[in-house]
C-alpha cells in the first residue's frame, strides 16, 4: 500500500478515536459529534479519491480497502438516525435497504436471535420481515459468535419443496451487543460463485459498526430515561395532592402543636431540597434510605399511627452504589397505592441485604394489594405513571443498566398486600470502602 493510502487509513482511524472521545466526554451530544465526523473522514476520503486519479493508479489491494472504509463511513452516517430507534423491525428493514443499495448486494438481512428483523432484496416468499431463522448456518453463528462465508447454495435452502432458493451465496456474522451475541448480519449474492474476501471483510466491519451504534443508541437511551426519571420525580414530588396533603398536616399542627408543625416544615424543605440538587444516574444506599425517611416522616405525620414503618439494613451495604430514585418510588407506590387504601393499621417494610456479589432490595406492604391482572399489566408503558415516578419507569432503568435478569419482581394478594423485590451487583459507591 503506498503513503496516500496509508495516510487516508490514519485519518479513519484517528477519526474513529476522536469520535469515541467525544462520546466519552459529552455523551449528550453523541450523534451530533458522530455525524460530524463521520462527515469529515467521508469528504476527506473524497478528496484523496479524486487526487490519486489524477496523480497514478492505486493498487487493486489499496483502492479495495479505500474503498471498503468509505462504504463503511457511509452506512454509519446513513444508518445512525434509525440505530438511535434501537434495533426494532422498523429501524432493521430501513437499515438493511440503506446497506444493500450503498453495497449493491443482492440481498441484505438483519435477525435477532429468533426472527428476521429486516429483508432487502431478492429471495423465496419465506425471506421475509418477521419470519423465522431458516438456515443452520445462521444459528451455529447466534451460537458460536464466529462469522461464516457460506458458497454452497443448499446450505442457504430453507426446507419448503421445491423453492426456487435464488441466494447461492452468503457471509453471516454475528451481532454483538456487550459482548453477547443479540443478532446476525448477512450479505448475499444470488450468483453461484465463491464471495471474493472484501466481501466477508466488508460483513464483519459493518457489524462491527452495527454493534457500537447500538451501544451509542443505549447510551443515549440510558441518558433520555435518567433525564425523564429526574423530571417524573420533580412532578411527583411537587404533585399539587402531595403537596396538598402535606400542608394542610402542617396547618394543622400549626394550631396543636407549633414545635411539630416546624419540625415538618424542616423536613418538607429537606426532601424538596435533595429532588432538585441530586445529580447523576447513581447515589449512596445511604442517601437513598435517608431521602426515603424524610419522606415516610412527611407521610407518618399525616396517617400517625395508621402507617408503620420497619427497617432492616445490612449496614455493610450502605456505602453500595444504587441508582438515583430507584427505591423512593417503590415505597412510595406501597404508602399511596397500598396502605393509603387501607381502613386498618398499615406497615411498610424495607430490608436491604448483602447476598453474595448483589444487593437485595425487599419493599413489603400489608396493604389491599393487587389481582393477577393488574400485575400482569404494570409494567406496561403508560399503565404505572401515576405512581409516583411510575414501576414502569423503574424497571427500565434496572433492564437498561444491568439487563433483563434484573427487572424487578412483584408479588402481591388482593387484600393481603405486595411486596417488591430488586437485585442489582453490588458496586462500592466512589470513595467508599468495604
Amino acid at each position: 500500500m503506498n503513503q496516500k493510502a496509508k495516510a487516508v487509513l490514519l485519518t479513519v482511524a484517528v477519526g474513529g478515536v476522536l469520535l469515541l472521545w467525544l462520546v466519552w466526554a459529552q455523551p449528550a451530544y453523541a450523534p451530533v459529534w458522530a455525524a460530524l465526523v463521520v462527515g469529515l473522514e467521508v469528504l476527506a476520503v473524497a478528496l484523496f479519491l479524486r487526487r490519486a486519479a489524477e496523480d497514478e493508479a492505486l493498487s487493486p489491494a489499496a483502492l479495495e480497502s479505500i474503498t471498503s472504509f468509505d462504504t463503511s463511513l457511509r452506512i454509519g452516517e446513513e444508518t445512525m438516525p434509525y440505530m438511535k430507534q434501537g434495533l426494532n423491525f422498523e429501524s432493521a428493514q430501513k437499515i438493511c435497504e440503506i446497506i444493500r443499495q450503498i453495497t449493491e448486494m443482492d440481498a441484505v438481512a438483519i435477525t435477532d436471535d429468533r426472527v428476521v428483523l429486516g429483508f432487502s432484496g431478492v429471495g423465496c416468499r419465506r425471506h421475509r420481515q418477521g419470519g423465522p431463522i431458516l438456515t443452520g448456518a445462521t444459528r451455529e453463528v447466534l451460537d458460536t459468535g464466529q462469522t461464516r462465508v457460506v458458497n454452497d447454495p443448499r446450505v442457504l435452502s430453507c426446507d419448503e419443496a421445491d423453492c426456487p432458493h435464488p441466494l447461492k451465496a452468503a457471509v453471516i456474522t454475528p451481532l454483538k451487543f456487550r459482548g453477547k451475541v443479540v443478532g446476525t448480519f448477512k450479505l448475499y449474492r444470488a450468483t453461484q460463485a465463491p464471495l471474493p474476501s472484501y466481501v466477508a471483510r466488508l460483513a464483519v466491519g459493518i457489524a462491527a459498526l452495527l454493534g457500537i451504534q447500538m451501544e451509542l443508541a443505549e447510551l443515549e437511551r440510558q441518558r433520555q430515561l435518567a433525564v425523564r426519571a429526574r423530571l417524573e420525580a420533580l412532578q411527583a414530588q411537587i404533585r399539587p395532592h402531595f403537596l396538598f396533603n402535606v400542608l394542610n398536616t402542617i396547618i394543622m399542627f400549626s394550631r396543636t402543636d407549633p414545635e411539630r408543625s416546624r419540625e415538618l416544615l424542616v423536613n418538607l424543605s429537606q426532601f424538596f431540597r435533595r429532588s432538585l440538587t441530586t445529580r447523576g444516574n447513581f447515589n449512596t444506599l445511604q442517601d437513598e434510605l435517608e431521602y426515603i425517611k424524610i419522606y415516610l416522616s412527611l407521610e407518618q405525620a399525616r396517617f400517625g399511627e395508621k402507617l408503620q414503618v420497619k427497617l432492616k439494613i445490612d449496614p455493610r451495604v450502605t456505602g453500595a452504589s444504587v441508582p438515583v430514585l430507584t427505591l423512593q418510588p417503590l415505597v412510595e407506590n406501597a404508602v399511596v397505592h397500598g396502605l393509603a387504601p387501607k381502613e386498618d393499621v398499615g406497615v411498610v417494610g424495607i430490608r436491604v441485604r448483602q447476598v453474595g456479589d448483589h444487593l437485595h432490595v425487599l419493599i413489603a406492604d400489608n396493604g389491599v394489594g393487587m389481582d393477577k391482572e393488574t400485575q400482569r399489566r404494570v409494567f406496561e408503558e403508560g399503565f404505572g405513571s401515576n405512581m409516583g415516578l411510575g414501576l414502569t419507569n423503574v424497571n427500565e432503568r434496572l433492564v437498561s443498566l444491568y439487563g433483563p435478569e434484573y427487572r424487578l419482581r412483584i408479588r402481591s394478594i388482593p387484600g393481603r398486600g405486595t411486596a417488591i423485590r430488586l437485585r442489582i451487583p453490588l458496586q462500592r459507591a466512589a470513595g467508599q470502602g468495604d
